[in-house]
């Protein structure tokens, strides 16, 4: 079968060094193996008056990337405005920082739409569609006014938001209505599914058949949950094999022998970053003989620098990571490295391998493969301890961890330490239980799964007059 699937972050082949997002890299890692074509933006803009868009093909593997060059207008508007402005707060549950103008809609449906156009030139009689994440909510919609009566799947790698969060979206019944027209809509988490459930039977006129399938009118889609997966083995060997590179080497004779923390996070307010600081300066002012024991580096690469909500807490970050280093350094001990750059994934490996613990303790997150990948990255003999955000996605596997709440600044500040002291027998025991459930969720079996899901979903999804009789 044909698969192609659609999202608007791609991993370009020719780039070298660390994947920008979660999305890219899990997908990146599929396509390259399984020969399914991946669509998305260029990141180049068509001239407005162009009727038909550009677009470019290349390899990835055995798969094909396709990008497309999209009306600047438009897509600013689609991008910095409905999908970044509006939608993501609204599924990180932040309506306070909400911007909606009424243009962001129509330049939403105007990409989503013309994303629809190129997938409908592309698909064939056996073509199965996959859509990624919440800027494509409309584009199966699209897609079906253009005749193509196939299995389309949705994937949501974000929270799902309750509904009494969501009802603050201006129009969101005309953006949310149109995931009516695929056969699979997946989640992350069961939660993430019940608010949805809930969600389209009081505010979209759904009707529950069942626990797992909505009916809207006279079509049936089927829900499921689907925690996205790693590819386990590749950090295992990217981080044995550059634990002794230089950068590394580097970094543990600063360490001076003591331990180290480590972060890793795209800058955005849903990752729990301010927070996170705070706790480190409480750890530090009530456990004072720890200062020039243990460091803490945080990676933070800067992202949608055009929203203002971002630019706020960059600056925020910023300001603390300055005063947490002057009142806490010295002239031989680096308390905090703030650093605000991406990693190529080999080394992030070997560095989520030489640090005693991970904090991933975001406020909100779909998933957070970053807490997957620390597990996956540490020596089985002498791993280190994650401490992780009940709030994230991942927590539902990964329970084994220090499970923490990121709002309780002393509750964090308590489990950094609890996790830097924790005897050797208590972490390989978390750690295998950890690293056997990640092993069985991994990145194959999530993308197989997902599409097995979908072609079993899409004879029932159709409407009666439509389905073949056997």
């Amino acid at each position: 079968m044909d698969t192609i699937l659609v999202s608007n972050r791609v991993a370009e082949p020719s780039r070298t060094g660390a994947v920008s997002g979660g999305l890219a890299a899990v997908l990146l890692s599929a396509v390259k193996t399984s020969g399914a074509t991946w669509i998305g933006a260029s990141g180049k803009f068509a001239p407005a008056e162009d009727v038909r868009v550009p677009t470019h093909s290349k390899r990835l593997g055995a798969g094909t990337l396709t990008t497309v060059d999209l009306p600047v207008t438009d897509y600013r508007r689609f991008y910095n405005g409905m999908a970044n402005a509006a939608l993501w707060p609204i599924l990180h549950y932040r309506a306070d920082l909400l911007r909606y103008e009424p243009e962001f809609v129509a330049s939403y449906r105007a990409i989503n739409r013309i994303m629809a156009n190129v997938v409908a030139d592309r698909v064939r009689p056996d073509s199965v569609v996959w859509v990624h994440d919440y800027h494509y909510f409309m584009l199966g919609e699209f897609l079906r006014q253009r005749g193509f009566a196939g299995p389309i799947g949705f994937f949501l790698h974000t929270p799902f938001p309750t509904k009494s969060v969501l009802i603050c979206l201006p129009e969101h019944r005309t953006v949310l209505k149109a995931l009516s027209a695929y056969d699979l809509i997946g989640f992350q988490t069961d939660e993430d599914l019940l608010r949805f459930r809930d969600y389209a039977t009081t505010k979209l006129s759904a009707t529950m058949v069942g626990q797992t399938e909505l009916q809207f009118d006279e079509r049936r889609v089927r829900l499921g949950i689907f925690p996205v997966g790693i590819n386990v083995d590749f950090f295992t060997d990217a981080a044995r094999a550059n634990i002794n590179g230089g950068k590394i080497n580097r970094i543990k004779r600063g360490l001076h022998h003591g331990k180290m923390v480590i972060g890793v996070d795209r800058l955005d307010y849903s990752k729990g970053l301010p927070q996170r600081f705070a706790a480190y300066e409480r750890f530090l002012t009530i456990y004072p003989d720890e200062r020039k024991r243990v460091s803490f580096l945080q990676i933070t690469p800067p992202t949608r620098s055009a929203v203002d909500s971002y630019r706020r807490v960059r600056a925020e970050l910023a300001s603390h990571a300055g005063e947490i280093s002057a009142r806490y350094g010295d002239v031989d001990w680096m308390v905090l490295r703030y650093i605000n750059e991406s990693f190529p994934p080999d080394q992030l490996a070997a560095l989520y391998r030489v640090s005693k613990v991970g904090c991933v303790t975001p406020l909100r997150d779909g998933m957070n493969l970053v807490a997957k990948e620390y597990v996956a990255s540490q020596d089985p003999e002498d791993p280190g301890v994650l401490v992780l955000s009940k709030f994230a996605g991942a927590a539902k596997e990964l329970n084994a961890a220090l499970v923490v709440n990121p709002y309780d600044i002393g509750e964090l500040a308590q489990a950094l330490y609890r996790a830097l002291y924790m005897e050797r027998a208590e972490r390989v025991e978390r750690w295998n239980a950890m690293v056997t459930t990640l092993r069985g969720g991994n990145i194959n079996r999530w993308y197989e799964g997902f599409l097995d899901s979908l072609r079993e979903s899409a004879v029932t999804s159709l409407p009666v007059a439509s389905r073949s009789v056997a």
